[in-house]
């Protein structure tokens, strides 16, 4: 599903500035649950894999679309807060997704829980219809696509942002991913209960929706990536130096903190980039972001079989460092703009 989620969000962001916002997220929830309800329907793989790249198209329509929402409803300084409040609850919403589903394709099977998630996403359906009108077509109309995407080239701040976005998935979601393996192999942990430790992470990011406006007017806008990556080196750090439950524990909440601290910053940066095509611009950063975390788990995968949990670990927490010099970049710009 996380392949055409990723290669369809440059389809919906021009669809989104051309049609409205609200208007493309009804449609894409109305056909993503549609389809979600047509995986507990069949019984072969082969059908179950079709429906859920299909399922995984009408999904790439919702989150960054509703991200071009809040660029669009709320003041650049208020952005950061909003985007970090979505993301913990996006993060809380998956986590339980696991736990839940875990519980029911263990004491029943797959099938009810694609029902499930399918009928409870009808309610949110019925809401957005209610609010249709108030995301219709824009009132200025967008640049024709062409334009917006050869604007988009031109810009060196756009290539600069996506560059940063697409390397902070690759080594950020390159090493999340295997903290479970890691729970398991090294701490003997089930599954079960890592999915339950991993809402931790959803904490911290939770908290830093919370701190994330404060911290900006201490430190500015464009300091957010640097010491996000330097607290998302901290937490690959805590859970690479010491084999324990507790530094895992707090691990994820370190994560939760400089991910949402750094992301939420960038993504802010995204959707400034093109306010008449807002949409467009998120569409290419979320690409960027999913073209990077889809790549990362296969290269922290490598290193796993090659040397280990631990080394994986411990590139993870330098490679985020190494991404924090990186960041110095946006600092520079932003300082010369």
């Amino acid at each position: 599903m996380s392949i055409p989620y990723g290669v369809f969000q440059l389809v919906y962001g021009p669809i989104a500035d051309r049609f409205g916002k609200v208007k493309t997220i009804l449609i894409s929830l109305c056909l993503f649950s549609i389809g979600t309800i047509a995986c507990g329907l069949v019984d072969s793989f082969a059908w179950l894999l079709l429906l859920r790249f299909i399922t995984g198209m009408f999904a790439a329509g919702i989150i960054p679309t509703t991200l071009a929402m809040i660029g669009d409803q709320y003041d650049i300084s208020e952005r950061p807060r909003v985007i970090a409040f979505f993301m913990s609850m996006s993060t809380a919403g998956q986590a339980l997704g696991i736990v839940i589903g875990g519980l029911v394709a263990q004491f029943a099977s797959y099938q009810p829980l694609f029902l499930i998630l399918g009928l409870v996403a009808f309610p949110v359906v019925w809401l957005l219809w209610q609010q249709r009108k108030h995301g219709g077509i824009p009132s200025e109309k967008p640049q024709p696509l062409r334009q917006r995407y050869v604007t988009l080239i031109k810009m060196r701040r756009a290539w600069l942002i996506y560059m940063l976005v697409f390397f902070e998935g690759f080594l950020f979601f390159g090493g999340f991913t295997f903290l479970a393996v890691y729970g398991v192999s090294v701490l003997h942990l089930s599954y079960l209960f890592i999915g339950l430790l991993t809402l931790t992470y959803s904490a911290g990011a939770f908290l830093a929706s919370r701190t994330i406006t404060k911290v900006i007017q201490h430190i500015g806008a464009p300091r957010m990536p640097i010491v996000g990556s330097l607290l998302m080196a901290l937490g690959f750090g805590l859970v690479w130096g010491w084999e324990s439950i507790i530094t895992l524990t707090i691990g994820f909440i370190v994560l939760g903190f400089g991910f949402s601290y750094c992301h939420s910053t960038l993504q802010t940066y995204a959707m400034g980039l093109l306010p008449q095509g807002r949409a467009t611009a998120v569409s290419v950063f979320a690409f960027s972001l999913f073209l990077g975390s889809g790549l990362g788990p296969v290269a922290a995968g490598s290193i796993y079989d090659l040397y280990g949990v631990s080394v994986m670990l411990g590139a993870s927490a330098a490679g985020m460092l190494l991404f924090g010099l990186l960041c110095l970049s946006l600092l520079r710009v932003s300082v010369r703009t």
